[in-house]
């Protein structure tokens, strides 16, 4: 992995801990990067840390699992 991604997988990481979601957005307008891009940098997020985030529909974001939100 690279040190730009991981310093985006730290960022989300951090991101869910002090507001409790994130969306593909912020991940693009924090890093500049594509839609695509922070669509692979959340699934690598989710992948690596399975426990740590979900997918809410309704927010439209990953949000902090466990927080009681569906």
């Amino acid at each position: 992995m690279t040190w730009f991604v991981e310093q985006r997988m730290a960022w989300i990481a951090e991101s869910v801990r002090i507001w409790g979601f994130i969306n593909r957005r912020h991940i693009c307008e924090k890093f500049g990067v594509s839609l695509p891009q922070a669509v692979n940098d959340l699934r690598l997020f989710q992948k690596r840390n399975p426990e740590a985030i979900r997918y809410c529909p309704r927010q439209k974001s990953y949000v902090r699992a466990g927080d009681g939100t569906s």
